[in-house]
């Protein structure tokens, strides 16, 4: 929904940090030592494939519940331990980047399009099943509980079609281009009426581009919480036009001012009270 710019500091640069954070344990400093062009390759790998919408292609761990050695002598539980001890830790060198990350959100969760606020770094490749990538700021998207907890979790694709959409790295069609729609169903009894949101993805998309916002619309439950933003808004919208009505002022200049000047404003095209106004445009 909303495209982030890349994040500043490069994977090399977050690894420098986490090695530089790990005291106390020679092991594991030295294990990560040992393959840090490896883990370097890896979050090469990554990007490559995000870029390219691919990151289906890449395999997670068989087992994820066991600790199976992942790269050189470093485990699964030794790549998660990156993340939870030596770049989340607030004492720890590399924590300056974790907030760096969720600053640069703006305060505002890329999944849902900013209705929620971000809370933490979701991994969108989940370190459970891809703890090779637990460190890499690509991987690392600032998110609100509800797209990280409830939209999101575990989850991961095993096909195109199945991924939904990744900030930093995916095609700009899904960010520049128009694929959520509303309508609008007017109340009865001076009711303000609902707006119901769906997806319409351009008819020259490839197919998986276009189940691809599908998946990404229902997996974080967009239409009942764009819906849910939309009601007070719509309350408070419907109120000025019919206030420049009785004015008097003509059907189509009140529009223009109420709606219209919404959607000039809209900070990107997708956004749930722009699609909302253009509803409204048109129906009434």
């Amino acid at each position: 929904m909303l495209k982030l710019k890349r994040p500043v500091s490069s994977y090399p640069e977050m690894l420098s940090l986490c090695r530089s954070g790990i005291t106390g344990n020679k092991g594991l400093l030295q294990n990560v030592t040992d393959v840090s062009s490896l883990l370097e390759q890896k979050a090469e790998e990554y990007e490559a494939s995000a870029t390219t919408g691919e990151l289906y292609t890449i395999d997670p761990l068989p087992r994820p519940k066991d600790d199976p050695v992942v790269i050189g002598r470093l485990k699964k539980s030794d790549l998660i331990k990156l993340y939870d001890n030596y770049f989340v830790g607030k004492s720890k060198p590399a924590r300056a980047v974790y907030d760096a990350l969720m600053v640069a959100a703006n305060d505002k969760c890329p999944f849902c399009g900013g209705i929620g606020r971000p809370r933490n770094l979701d991994h969108y490749l989940p370190k459970v099943h891809y703890p090779q990538f637990s460190i890499v700021p690509l991987n690392l998207v600032p998110s609100c509980r509800d797209c990280n907890m409830d939209g999101k979790g575990q989850a991961f694709a095993s096909a195109a079609r199945d991924q939904v959409l990744q900030p930093y790295l995916d095609d700009d069609r899904f960010f520049n281009e128009q694929w959520l729609y509303a309508r609008y169903h007017p109340g009865e009894n001076n009711e303000p009426g609902v707006i119901e949101y769906y997806v319409f993805p351009p008819e020259y998309w490839e197919n998986d581009q276009k189940k691809r916002v599908d998946k990404h619309f229902e997996d974080f439950d967009l239409a009942l919480r764009f819906s849910k933003e939309a009601g007070p808004r719509l309350v408070s919208l419907m109120a000025q036009y019919n206030a420049l009505l009785v004015a008097p002022v003509d059907k189509e200049t009140s529009k223009n001012i109420i709606f219209q000047t919404v959607i000039d404003a809209s900070p990107f095209i997708n956004h749930w009270e722009r699609v909302m106004c253009l509803a409204l445009l048109e129906a009434l």
